[in-house]
């Protein structure tokens, strides 16, 4: 009789990320859609491409950034996206195709882009990792070898929540740590401080100096407009929402039944740091 392995924690985050795949980007069927189309703004603005720029768009999922970044550098620039989930990278391409845009896509890891066709040390003006450092293993490590990659005065744009935000999101890895189930958040490096960011920038001999918090991306309440005395009717109005929150709550209730009612949860402040 075999033995079932249990899924590596990239097979899981790909599985997570194929199956949202399809309505990413939908208004009305993912909580977090306005969330990641308002933030893809926000990244689009920071890059201030132009035509013949070098973009390396990391975890680059359905192509949120990548397409808007291709159209802007235009046939003289060059544009690649890279990331694990194939459904994700099935409907980026399609876009690219659509639109006739060269847009090079990698099915690949984003921590060690080692050896990928197109990806070579000091030719990128900016490199973007939207909504994607909370499921790296090594953050600092993945900075480090990102850094090699950028010219000299390139950019480097990412984002890691707070400490006080995602809060939601938190309290379903505390229940599911508890399970033994696979949990997103639990990377070897806490970066949920300015302090802390800036000093994964310096070892990575970048500049620091531009590392801000940023505005709210969603219509959560924030950590401190939140009673947690009424944790209780907190939960049922945010567990009937659609989205990333009611799969969770569905994945959790086919682990085990838990009384995850019994506990105080707070709702997503959704503020990030940005470099």
């Amino acid at each position: 009789m075999g033995i079932k392995m249990a899924p590596s924690r990239l097979e899981t985050i790909r599985d997570m990320y194929d199956a949202r795949a399809p309505i990413y980007e939908d208004d009305g069927k993912d909580g977090s859609s306005d969330f990641h189309k308002a933030q893809a703004k926000d990244y689009l603005e920071w890059m201030a491409l132009s035509p013949g720029m070098k973009v390396l768009d990391l975890a680059c999922g359905t192509g949120g950034i990548t397409i808007p970044a291709a159209r802007a550098v235009g046939p003289s620039g060059k544009v690649i996206g890279v990331d694990i989930s194939t459904v994700s990278l099935d409907i980026a391409r399609s876009k690219a195709r659509k639109e006739d845009l060269p847009v090079t896509f990698h099915d690949h890891d984003i921590s060690n882009l080692t050896g990928l066709e197109g990806i070579i040390e000091g030719i990128f003006d900016v490199i973007t990792c939207a909504s994607a450092m909370v499921l790296l293993e090594d953050p600092a490590a993945s900075v480090k070898h990102w850094a090699t990659l950028l010219k000299a005065g390139g950019k480097l744009i990412f984002d890691t929540s707070t400490n006080d935000s995602l809060v939601v999101g938190r309290c379903f890895d505390v229940v599911k740590q508890e399970l033994n189930m696979f949990t997103v958040n639990g990377s070897k490096t806490a970066i949920g401080t300015v302090p802390k960011v800036k000093q994964m920038l310096v070892d990575a001999g970048l500049d620091p100096t531009q590392t801000f918090v940023s505005r709210q991306y969603d219509e959560f309440k924030t950590l401190e407009e939140i009673d947690a005395s009424k944790g209780g009717n907190f939960f049922e109005e945010t567990m009937g929402r659609e989205g990333w929150v009611k799969r969770w709550y569905e994945e959790l209730k086919q682990v085990s039944i838990f009384p995850c009612h019994s506990r105080p949860l707070m709702c997503e402040a959704s503020q990030c740091m940005h470099c």
